[in-house]
């Protein structure tokens, strides 16, 4: 593999396109198929991987860019003033440094909202025996609830070890109850909890660029698009009016934003009122997928979702120097029966022209991959 920046500009235009596409069939259309909201979560979580890897595979496509990449790439090997720091060098330090100060304070956030949650736990369980029944009836661990003293959403947290939180101060009917239950519990059992963590390491990873956190916002709806979804289909007795007025109900009650932030748990509602309306919206029209119209719908938004994944994997442009440094009368035009480079090791090459120095560089342009190379040392051919 190798490591180059077209994967990485792939995907940076990757996001933006989907970002706008995702909004586009969330917020502008009537109908939303089930299986469009599992290839976006799969899709999504793909692409933004593939932007953390930036390297070329042996699979990958390589297609030449003339203007904007060389130009890029002119711009970031150059030395900062006077000095021996390059401008990549010092966007890449600056780009690690934020991102792990942002990893490291993921981790407090998590450790503390725990630490926080273990002197809320419910400690005589016989007065929310039917919550545990209901609970260990559709979990096959043990779950810990916490009463929250504030008026917070219901949620799940911990990765290996669930605990449903309630606030103390709401109270909720056994058929509430148990609504909320069900949406907890499939959050856990579909590994919703690491697939938000997952994502939360990507957007501090990529805390730069906006489309990333955009998506993630986008990926935390899907997530409990899904879990609508499930409920709603797997329970021929559901009420779709009940759970709607429910999931209002609940969100109109947030308060406390210190429990609120959905990078640490999965919330059965969110104060947004975006986010609100578009589950809403889904759960009273999307009862049935029998209609003609949504099953086309649906395919066509996984087929679109499908190339971009495919062309972020796939498909990687890679600059070509040829317009920004063309050959002009006096130059000198190098191919392999009169110039060949030298490999010293650790990204330094040196050109040789008829035998004769010609320039260092510190990659090797696509122009110039068709010349021969050696490693320093090795004997070098007579007809170069």
């Amino acid at each position: 593999m190798q490591l180059t920046f077209g994967p990485f500009f792939t995907c940076f235009i990757i996001t933006l396109f989907l970002a706008v596409y995702l909004y586009i069939i969330t917020h502008h259309t009537s109908v939303f198929h089930k299986r469009t909201i599992q290839f976006s979560l799969i899709g999504i979580l793909i692409i933004l991987i593939r932007m953390s890897i930036p390297f070329n595979f042996p699979f990958t496509y390589s297609f030449q860019s003339y203007q904007v990449l060389p130009r890029m790439v002119e711009f970031t090997t150059e030395n900062i003033a006077d000095s021996h720091l390059r401008v990549d060098t010092l966007i890449f330090i600056i780009w690690f440094a934020v991102a792990f100060i942002l990893l490291i304070r993921l981790l407090i956030q998590y450790i503390q909202l725990h630490h926080m949650l273990s002197a809320l736990y419910i400690e005589d369980q016989s007065a929310y025996a039917h919550l545990f029944e209901v609970l260990q009836e559709h979990l096959d661990k043990p779950i810990r609830i916490a009463l929250v003293p504030a008026p917070v959403s219901p949620a799940i947290t911990g990765l290996l070890h669930p605990t449903l939180i309630l606030s103390d101060g709401q109270s909720f009917s056994d058929a509430e109850l148990k609504y909320i239950c069900l949406h907890e519990i499939e959050h856990y059992n579909k590994f919703h909890l690491w697939l938000g963590f997952l994502m939360e390491i990507v957007c501090r990873i990529h805390w730069w660029n906006p489309f990333v956190q955009y998506l993630k916002k986008e990926f935390t709806l899907f997530l409990e698009l899904s879990n609508d979804f499930f409920l709603i289909q797997s329970n021929p007795k559901f009420s779709v009016t009940d759970y709607a007025e429910l999931i209002v109900k609940t969100a109109e009650r947030i308060q406390s934003a210190r429990f609120t932030e959905p990078n640490r748990m999965m919330h059965f509602a969110v104060n947004d009122t975006s986010v609100l309306s578009t589950r809403i919206h889904f759960i009273l029209n999307n009862q049935k997928d029998t209609s003609r119209i949504r099953h086309v719908h649906g395919y066509l938004c996984r087929t679109v979702i499908s190339v971009m994944v495919i062309f972020s994997v796939f498909c990687v442009p890679e600059p070509n120097f040829r317009d920004l440094w063309p050959v002009v009368d006096g130059a000198v035009e190098l191919y392999e029966g009169n110039a060949y480079i030298i490999d010293h090791g650790d990204s330094q090459y040196t050109v040789y022209h008829e035998g004769q120095y010609f320039g260092n560089m510190d990659y090797i342009p696509d122009d110039l991959k068709k010349l021969p190379l050696y490693k320093e040392g090795d004997p070098i051919h007579e007809n170069n």
